[in-house]
């Protein structure tokens, strides 16, 4: 060191400044080459679907696949009943990336908060797998985790925990060193998403879902398949409980309007509130448009400091 300068503070920031950067040029590549396919219609056709996902996001791709091994393709795409089965197998390889993070941190203190955990099996695979760590699950309605109790009749490591909590106004006095959640529905996952970058966490590790209930909404685009219908059926619900106040919190939340999205300030270059509402509503049929959503997540995640992985609707995003 030369005499009289100062210590080098960040060398962990300029890294993964260093890594960040082609990261978030590839995905603002691939949402402005998404966004035209949309533009252009060119949605909904699996075959054409595959091979324009290939072509934009297949960088990112090969960059999940170079560091976490072992992601199961078999199931895509997701706009199908046998995809949407398969996710459990996604949740699965999520929670072998979780202990692959966290395998040097034995002796550490180490939380783990899985929120809008629902049933809590997933936290409680995640406990199993990192017996070290603290694992915590939340939801706001304590009643899935109670009847999963009940009726699977499992005991709960002993480094496991549920409270009671909404994900969109946390009362956790914990700081997480890891966020994680599996398929939170309506505004769920953004709301995840924030409470990790306010709390501090350093990882967030999650799958997305309801991509169609961006900014509350509920409209979706109509087809004539039973993936369609279903979504049309889920979101119905979801405006039923949207009206009754005792439901307040559950889905949505007035901290994501309509004009929260695009979400990154890369995302608001590229596009405006109103054309990402419409590819909500194409989003239970098209990859593409699941794509588009998330990218703009992607973007900005990076946007808060964040490294970003991404592959399909999963992430693993580190600072």
């Amino acid at each position: 060191m030369i005499a009289g300068a100062e210590p080098d503070s960040q060398p962990l920031e300029r890294v993964l400044l260093h890594l960040t950067q082609p990261r978030r040029d590839a995905a603002v590549r691939a949402l402005g080459g998404l966004l035209e396919e949309f533009r252009r219609g060119r949605i909904v056709a699996p075959s054409v679907e595959r091979e324009a996902m290939e072509r934009h996001a297949g960088q990112l791709t090969a960059w999940w696949n170079e560091r976490f091994s072992g992601f199961p393709t078999k199931g895509f795409p997701y706009t199908s009943f046998w995809g949407e089965y398969h996710r459990g197998k996604r949740d699965a390889h999520l929670i072998d990336v979780i202990a692959q993070l966290l395998a040097d941190r034995e002796g550490s203190e180490t939380a783990v908060v899985n929120v809008a955990c629902a049933f809590g099996r997933q936290a409680r695979r995640v406990a199993a797998r990192v017996p070290h760590a603290t694992v915590v699950a939340s939801d706001i309605d304590p009643r899935w985790e109670r009847m999963s109790r009940w009726l699977w009749k499992w005991r709960p490591p002993g480094n496991y925990t549920f409270v009671q909590d909404n994900t969109f106004a946390p009362r956790l006095r914990i700081r997480p060193t890891v966020v994680v959640f599996f398929g939170a529905c309506g505004s769920l996952s953004d709301g995840a998403m924030d409470y990790a970058i306010d709390s501090g966490a350093e990882y967030v590790v999650c799958r997305t879902c309801c991509h169609d209930n961006i900014g509350g909404n509920v409209a979706v685009t109509t087809r004539s398949t039973y993936v369609n219908w279903f979504f049309r059926f889920k979101n119905w619900i979801h405006a039923r409980l949207q009206r009754t106040p005792k439901y307040a919190g559950f889905y949505h939340s007035p901290r994501y309007p309509r004009t929260a999205y695009p979400r990154s300030a890369a995302g608001r270059e590229l596009s405006d509130t109103e054309e990402f509402l419409r590819v909500a509503e194409d989003s239970p049929d098209s990859d593409i448009c699941r794509a588009i959503i998330d990218l703009d997540r992607f973007l900005y995640l990076t946007e808060q400091g964040f490294r970003v992985e991404y592959q399909g609707e999963s992430f693993v995003a580190e600072r």
